[in-house]
């Protein structure tokens, strides 16, 4: 297949919870190298198969009969390879993790195994028919959403991984005073960087929804959350809060790094000052002036008697 690249482009999704995510697709150029990445690995696997096939059926057949065989094992290894992969690696192959690449839903969600089933053997027609790739080539050129008839068939997109490198604005959560304890009542550790993700792009973007919206979708990302992480929220407890508490103790675990990003640095300690010294005492009265009226007596002492007029 010639790599031809086709310059990607933002797409903007909407998921089920009206979370809008900004993927970037992927180029023609990418995904041929990554296809045929896969395909190098796959040929091992294929050759290795059909030879134990063939060898399995020698004595009892021959001539086509064996041929067929390794035909058949063939196609099925080719669609039980993309499909495992696919539903088992969160939408990579080899080739797709090698280019930063990876298989979702149109809606942005991960692929479930229809899909990815669906994908790999509308692929056959893509990639098998002669010319071997030209359907594929042609779909994904004509396509506004850079999709080959397998993705047109199962409703996947082939979009871009965010680097390390890519630039993610730092957003620190916190929880609400008086509610630091439950935050760091839950646990978080069972949170994996995908559902982090969504928590955080709906704190982000919370406010440009509708109330109604707004309290469905709290609802429909804490209850997978809780149930994620193994926490049954109390009743007063509102989901919007909850997601709160859970996206400030995801960073605090996490020296409150953000995906994409390196931790920040800590803050230096504030300096300790000693403690001030006492005020110095006030300066003794001037003397009189030469030749002034005398300075009157000071008062003698309590209980001391007084002396005689």
């Amino acid at each position: 297949m010639p790599a031809v690249d086709a310059s990607p482009a933002a797409q903007a999704i909407v998921t089920p919870e009206a979370v809008v995510l900004d993927l970037e697709r992927a180029g023609l150029a990418s995904r041929t190298i990554a296809i045929l990445i896969d395909v190098l690995a796959l040929a091992a696997v294929v050759v290795a198969l059909a030879l134990i096939a063939a060898v399995t059926v020698l004595a009892v057949d021959t001539g086509a009969g064996i041929a067929a065989l390794v035909a058949l094992t063939s196609l099925l290894t080719v669609v039980a390879w993309f499909t495992g992969f696919e539903t088992l690696w969160r939408g990579r192959t080899p080739g797709k993790a090698a280019m930063g690449l990876r298989v979702v839903s149109a809606d942005g969600t991960a692929v479930r195994f229809q899909q990815a089933f669906l994908r790999a053997a509308v692929g056959l027609v893509d990639f098998v028919l002669v010319p071997v790739g030209c359907v594929a080539i042609v779909s994904v050129l004509v396509s506004k959403r850079d999709q080959r008839l397998g993705d047109m068939a199962a409703g996947t997109l082939v979009v871009r991984e965010r680097a390390a490198s890519a630039a993610v604005a730092p957003a620190w959560f916190q929880p609400p005073p008086g509610w630091e304890r439950y935050a760091a009542s839950l646990d978080v550790g069972a949170l994996d960087d995908r559902t982090y993700e969504l928590v955080r792009s709906y704190l982000l973007r919370v406010h440009e929804l509708e109330g109604n919206a707004r309290e469905h979708l709290a609802v429909r990302l804490a209850n997978p959350v809780a149930t994620r992480i193994g926490h049954v929220p109390p009743p007063y407890v509102h989901p919007h809060l909850f997601l709160l508490c859970v996206a400030a103790e995801w960073q605090r675990t996490r020296g409150g790094a953000v995906p994409g990003r390196l931790p920040a640095s800590p803050l230096p300690p504030p300096p300790v000052h000693p403690p001030a010294a006492p005020p110095p005492p006030p300066p003794p009265p001037p003397p009189p002036p030469a030749g002034g009226p005398p300075r009157p007596a000071p008062p003698p002492p309590a209980g001391s008697p007084q002396g005689v007029r």
